[in-house]
């Protein structure tokens, strides 16, 4: 009985070589039967009631014999539960005449017993194994849908079906007469098929035929009639022609670190050499992953603050800066499609934070002829609305004030651009090298104060791509480095601070911190006793704001949303402060509430920084004066 079978691991291109076999007009080569694993078909029915997806190929191959509609194929499947495999094998060779019958079954890559026994059946049968890169099988199956059920019962995982797939058939293959086998790369198939068919023909004892060229000529049971199942690689049936690009298509993802050395040694002597492949642009995005987490451990090393509460909120700190960088640069980053989104608020801080300001910050990238477009609406009573470019580095930029750009009814317009203005309207001119705009919002009161009203794009850009492995490389990168430029800086800042203004204000260069121009700073680096209390007194100077906040040894605004009810407050602006007709104030630091009308509490911080600002202030900031005193002098007052 002439009786031939292809071998492979899945993902191989079994189904490609079934196909162009089954053009030969002295084989018969159908899809998947998924007889050949067992031994009877009762054995094939307790399997195939559970995979029923794996049902369609023996019905298929029926129709085709016997020209059976899709039920009459089911029936006479039926018919054979109480035969052996042997016996149906029988039955399709009797219909066959002088054609071979060609069975595709990689199911026996996982069986070596149902091959040993195949042998002994049919000592005189004719073996094609098809091999193909163990990187592409791997990609390939990693990337089928539901692989991780169509596949159960290959190996324990993608990564090694390869291997048990091809190590099996190694071991079977060198019991096969040599006239008897073949063993076709899909690689060389693909690239140049007719040596490796002239091959695979007189492996099954049949002259070659040009028909077996052309797998896409006629019909040959790729896709059956309505009401059948479909069989084989779903894919065949989107190409129309043998694509040499296939050869290493899959290669582009694959990482050779993601396999055994088993798999390494037996790729060597089965012709690939995976060392010499190149790490997959994903692998790139996992060692930037890895750089950003051992950063972020080297970082948290070098957290050596005295103060127990400091050293806890520097941990919390980091974090916040860690996700702050990946969003800052991986989830915010499309300079095409950009959008405002809220750079600091109550649980991501740096850099002195303001309670009473939104940070809303797009990200861009300048150059010729590439114009941003920004717009939106002003609430009326609004404190203040800025706009500032941020250069490479954190460098500040070219701004526009409120009153330069927001119309009288409160709406906007400003196109951003490096290029000379091309029409009317309000533009602010970049340098060129500006990385985001940063729109600031001040408010005395929230909950009076309404949000402005923004959108940003980039004109004449085209709709946004997928998320690549490069892109989201860059991103990491860009996160690492801003992660340690921020907390160099934070720390270079607490440095500064802690040694120079010892309850004392002095003028702040905050050009290191991304500041707004428009601000003036003051800041005192503040530290008293348990039982001590300080005293600020000064002046409210003529400015379109100005406040006072407390913040902590890593320039974080005190938890203003814990500790900001009734009396407690850890920031209080003008409209808060209460001051004599002369604009006189007084304030007290407190670790728990002394009585005063302008406490700002410590929160359980014995050092940390109090910053005064005063924004587009008509006047110099008059600096204040410190005095700490103990609680029982007070109370004896």
């Amino acid at each position: 009985m002439p009786v031939a079978f292809v071998i492979g691991a899945p993902r191989s291109g079994t189904t490609l070589l079934r196909v162009m076999l089954a053009g030969h007009p002295q084989l018969f080569s159908p899809p998947e039967m998924v007889i050949a694993p067992f031994a009877t078909m009762m054995e094939r029915k307790a399997r195939l009631d559970e995979r029923f997806w794996e049902k369609g190929g023996l019905r298929r191959a029926l129709m085709e014999l016997d020209g059976l509609d899709v039920d009459a194929a089911k029936a006479r499947e039926a018919s054979f539960d109480d035969k052996t495999v042997p016996e149906v094998y029988q039955y399709l060779c009797d219909r066959l005449g002088d054609r071979v019958l060609v069975d595709k079954c990689p199911h026996l890559v996982a069986t070596p017993e149902a091959l040993t026994r195949l042998a002994t059946w049919y000592p005189d049968a004719r073996w094609i194994w098809i091999i193909r890169h163990p990187g592409s099988v791997t990609r390939s199956v990693e990337n089928m849908p539901m692989a991780e059920v169509m596949l159960q019962g290959y190996a324990p995982e993608a990564r090694s079906i390869w291997y048990h797939a091809n190590k099996n058939l190694q071991r079977f293959f060198a019991t096969i007469p040599e006239d008897r086998k073949a063993f076709v790369r899909y690689e060389e198939l693909v690239a140049d098929a007719r040596p490796v068919m002239e091959r695979a023909c007189a492996a099954l004892g049949v002259p070659f035929h040009e028909a077996v060229m052309d797998p896409y000529e006629g019909d040959r049971m790729r896709e059956g009639p309505p009401g059948a199942r479909a069989v084989g690689d779903p894919n065949m049936a989107g190409r129309g022609k043998i694509d040499p690009e296939l050869a290493t298509k899959w290669l582009a993802g694959f990482d050779p670190a993601s396999v055994s050395p088993e798999t390494h040694a037996l790729a060597r002597e089965l012709g690939y050499d995976l060392g010499a492949l190149p790490a997959p642009p994903i692998t790139h995005v996992t060692m930037a992953m890895n750089a950003l987490f051992d950063t972020a451990r080297e970082l948290e090393a070098r957290i050596k603050v005295p103060a127990d509460l400091d050293a806890v909120e520097g941990r919390r700190f980091l974090l916040r800066m860690v996700s702050a960088s990946v969003d800052l640069f991986v989830e915010e980053g499309d300079v095409e499609a950009p959008h405002f989104h809220h750079s600091e608020g109550p649980t991501r801080k740096m850099f002195a934070d303001n309670p009473d300001a939104d940070y809303l910050r797009a990200p861009i990238r300048l150059g010729p002829g590439r114009v941003y477009r920004v717009w939106g609406s002003v609430p009326p009573g609004t404190v203040y609305v800025g706009m500032l470019l941020y250069r490479r580095g954190g460098v500040v930029g070219n701004r526009l004030q409120d009153f330069t750009f927001v119309r009288p009814d409160g709406t906007f317009e400003v196109h951003i651009s490096s290029d000379a203005p091309s029409g009317p309207g309000v533009w602010l001119k970049g340098d060129g090298d500006e990385t985001a705009v940063m729109i600031r919002q001040y408010f005395t009161d929230r909950t009076a104060q309404p949000p402005v009203m923004l959108h940003v794009e980039r004109l004449g850009a085209t709709a946004p791509g997928p998320l690549t492995p490069q892109e989201m490389t860059r991103g990491l990168e860009r996160a690492r480095r801003n992660l340690t430029t921020v907390f160099d800086r934070t720390l270079q800042g607490y440095t500064f601070a802690s040694q120079m203004a010892l309850n004392r204000f002095v003028a702040l260069d905050g050009e290191q911190f991304f500041p707004t121009p428009d601000n003036s700073y003051l800041l005192c680096w503040y530290r008293f006793g348990e039982d001590q209390l300080m005293y600020v007194r000064g002046r409210l100077p003529k400015a379109r704001y100005f406040s006072f906040t407390l913040y902590n040894a890593w320039m974080e605004s005190l938890d203003y949303t814990r500790h900001s009810s009734g009396r407690s407050r850890v920031s209080l602006n003008h409209a808060q402060i209460q001051a004599d007709e002369h604009g006189n104030f007084e304030l007290c630091l407190a670790h728990r509430d002394p009585g005063h009308p302008n406490w700002l509490n410590t929160t359980g911080h014995a050092a940390g920084y109090l910053l005064a600002r005063s924004l587009l202030p008509e006047e110099a900031l008059p600096v204040p004066t410190i005095e700490v005193r103990y609680e029982r002098e007070v109370t004896k007052g």
